[in-house]
């Protein structure tokens, strides 16, 4: 899985899948990241300031799950942590231990996110 591009005009996000190219539709798409070796694309989406959707990909661009932020967050930005392995940060509304924002990991095949530890 190589070359992703995200056509914001046209609510497209593009790749490849073992050199063939690969195109899903993705109504208002604010970020999106390949996860290779979990064998997925994520991408968070939604009109506003803030992304209200976490979408999941097969290589082959089957949507394989869509998740609304937990309860109390919203969704910031997407990452590979180096213990929760797929991740989402997500922005509190209040503190949980002194923080606002938190790193979830994310089930690469049903999209459940678990609250993993603070971002900073």
């Amino acid at each position: 899985m190589t070359n992703l591009t995200i056509d914001k005009c046209n609510n497209r996000i593009n790749w490849n899948n073992d050199g063939a190219p690969v195109s899903v539709t993705c109504e208002f798409p604010s970020s999106a990241q390949l996860f290779a070796s979990w064998r997925v694309v994520l991408a968070l989406a939604g009109a506003g300031e803030f992304p209200t959707v976490l979408l999941g990909f097969s290589p082959e661009g089957k949507k394989i799950f869509k998740k609304e932020p937990p309860e109390g967050f919203v969704f910031s930005y997407l990452t590979e942590h180096p213990t929760a392995g797929i991740a989402v940060v997500c922005g509190g509304k209040a503190r949980i231990g002194g923080w606002y924002d938190w790193h979830f990991a994310v089930d690469p095949s049903t999209g459940e996110l678990s609250m993993h530890c603070p971002a900073y």
